[in-house]
């Protein structure tokens, strides 16, 4: 073979193969991105560090100080792939509000997810408790020089996952109360989702993140019932409380129990779901009293 074709031929193999390579590489399973991040907030002894434990499968948390990180090993056995999702976990005292910035910034907003922690051996400041940091995180968003075209984005972005939502297990049965019809919820003349189709109260704080509101130590409620006679009707009227704020900011809802590792399996499953399109098929859960998921 001369010298020229062959010198061709090899050339034409290695196209061949880069464009192989390339096109596996741009086509293939996508791999789990290492940039996703949870932030959690709440008052002290409001069992963030538990949680997190939980989440991680630590046995004895380590409680720190100021602004904590830790991180949660997440594996996909679909593709053989597995990351690091990062937790930040920020102090309950209010002196600590500006270590936020090293924690959700420009550069981490999109991929952030929020926890917001209450816990149910203080019932009664539980809203209060919501609204105070629900407001430390509106506060520190408006500090940030966010794009506008990002947070818009973000937001139409919730307001579309909130229109679109199917429970699990009604996905083939049109009728089901619990699947929105795309032809209720139309396009604004920007091409956006339009908001103003939602029903009254929903997503009217709309921060353009993920946010999921986790009620901890829902062991607690046998205590309230005995000992501060607490009964089904006072723990119906502060979970309705609970769930009208969750709609206003378009947030998961969990009761957990640490101690009776109630839901902290399944809160696993749905931060994996929500940040890294895992499946996830658990339908809501309003049966328990300690074990609501919404």
């Amino acid at each position: 073979m001369p010298e020229e074709i062959s010198k061709v031929t090899d050339d034409g193999k290695k196209n061949l193969w880069s464009q192989i390579l390339s096109d596996v590489q741009n086509n293939g399973n996508p791999k789990l991105p290492s940039c996703k991040q949870v932030l959690v907030l709440g008052d002290n002894e409001s069992g963030k560090t538990t949680i997190v434990a939980k989440l991680q499968g630590v046995e004895d948390p380590k409680k720190g100080s100021g602004l904590e990180y830790a991180y949660i090993d997440v594996r996909d056995d679909y593709r053989d792939d597995q990351t690091r999702l990062s937790v930040w976990v920020l102090d309950g005292d209010p002196g600590h509000s500006d270590l936020l910035k090293f924690a959700l910034s420009e550069e981490t907003f999109q991929h952030t997810l929020v926890i917001l922690t209450v816990t149910m051996t203080a019932p009664w400041s539980i809203l209060e408790q919501l609204q105070h940091w629900a407001s430390v995180l509106a506060d520190h968003l408006d500090k940030l020089k966010l794009d506008v075209d990002l947070r818009q984005g973000r937001r139409q972005h919730i307001i579309k996952m909130w229109q679109e939502y199917v429970e699990p297990g009604d996905e083939l049965d049109p009728a089901s109360p619990m699947k929105r019809s795309s032809r209720t919820f139309g396009e604004g003349e920007d091409g956006f989702e339009d908001a103003t189709s939602l029903p009254e109260g929903t997503l009217t704080n709309n921060l353009g993140l993920d946010i999921v509101v986790v009620v901890t130590k829902t062991d607690y409620i046998q205590t309230l019932e005995k000992e501060h006679d607490y009964r089904d009707e006072h723990l119906d009227f502060m979970q309705q409380w609970i769930r009208k704020f969750c709609l206003q900011y378009g947030a998961a809802l969990f009761y957990t129990s640490a101690k009776e590792d109630k839901n902290c399996d399944l809160l696993y499953k749905y931060l994996t779901h929500r940040i890294y399109g895992f499946p996830f098929r658990t339908p809501a859960l309003v049966v328990e009293k300690d074990a609501v998921f919404m």
